[in-house]
């Protein structure tokens, strides 16, 4: 058998990059160990000066082949784990300390509009009873964010026009009022979120998640009709509950869980490149080659999950527990 050395590198960089996060779904490698991969950069270096060093040998096919398994278990880690470790790709890479800004607070009427959008930090948001939001935490300036409320529509925002201002960490603790039916629209940026919904009253969730880690409970929420999700090169972990609902998910570098109860209805249609998932090993039935469905189906009532993965790692749960 003759090898073609000039694809050796590229059969090697997909070899290892698919092998990664299949490595960790079967629990063959840890999570905590692949998240390290930024960490190799080094190692890159020293693979270009083998090359230089056997340039002109036989054998200067080495340092080439070293490249492309570092590069194969770097993205092998984007892939499952996002990019939210790394301090330069996220632009959030100052820790001064913080002040406290003003609290903010206001009332919502029976439908209202919530557009929150959070960069660099840590985003804590709960549910209360009531009517009441509120709003509190710290930045580097205590300056805050910039609020526009009314009775029909809350927005949050950073205090300024840069996606990743990489100026400081921030701190927002948000309760949103259980009482009022919401549309809600996430993004996070460049942050570490943990949303728990548990008592909101849901008309519609959409969730975007850049660069970051999120978890996201909705099992006990009120009520919850569809949820749209997209993660961008981070991780998330997001709970529901069993109610019929579509939900789509979208995943471009970087990893999703997905937990439902034991027992849900789940149609899966699934697509995308370079993604991997676990339908299979979690009982459900392939239908066709982009198709599962749960066992003992009922099409009457059941979620509607619709995922697209492109390099990406998607884990599905009946029952158990997710985190990012």
């Amino acid at each position: 058998m003759h090898i073609d050395r000039r694809l050796l590198g590229w059969g090697l960089f997909f070899i290892i990059a698919g092998g990664i996060p299949l490595a960790v779904r079967t629990s063959l490698l840890s999570e905590s160990l692949v998240s390290q991969w930024a960490n190799l950069w080094p190692v890159l270096l020293i693979g270009w000066g083998i090359g230089l060093l056997l340039r002109a040998t036989p054998i200067e096919w080495i340092g080439g082949a070293i490249t492309a398994i570092v590069f194969g278990v770097m993205a092998g880690g984007l892939i499952t784990t996002g990019a939210s470790g790394i301090p330069f790709a996220t632009g959030c890479t100052r820790d001064d300390p913080q002040t406290a800004f003003q609290a903010r607070s206001g009332d919502l009427g029976a439908d209202a509009q919530v557009k929150l959008e959070f960069n660099c930090g840590t985003l804590t948001t709960s549910v209360a009873d009531g009517v009441t939001w509120n709003l509190t935490g710290s930045d580097r300036e205590g300056k805050g964010p910039r609020v526009t409320a009314t009775a029909n529509a809350l927005s949050i925002e950073p205090d300024g026009a840069v996606s990743f201002p990489g100026t400081g960490r921030s701190t927002w603790n948000l309760a949103l009022p259980g009482d009022p039916l919401l549309d809600l629209g996430l993004t996070l940026n460049a942050g570490e979120g943990h949303v728990d919904l548990s008592g909101a009253s849901l008309d519609s969730t959409t969730v975007t998640l850049n660069a970051g880690r999120l978890n996201l409970d909705m099992g006990a929420v009120s009520r919850a009709s569809d949820v749209t999700a997209t993660v961008n090169a981070g991780a998330a972990a997001i709970t529901l509950d069993s109610g019929a609902r579509d939900v789509n998910m979208s995943l471009n570098a970087g990893s999703i869980q997905l937990c439902l109860p034991a027992g849900a209805q789940v149609r899966v249609t699934w697509s995308g490149t370079l993604g991997s998932n676990n339908f299979t090993n979690a009982g459900l039935t392939k239908v066709d080659d982009s198709t599962w469905t749960s066992p003992a189906f009922d099409a009457a009532n059941h979620t509607e999950l619709h995922v697209t993965a492109n390099a990406g790692s998607f884990d599905l749960k009946l029952g158990g527990t997710c985190s990012a």
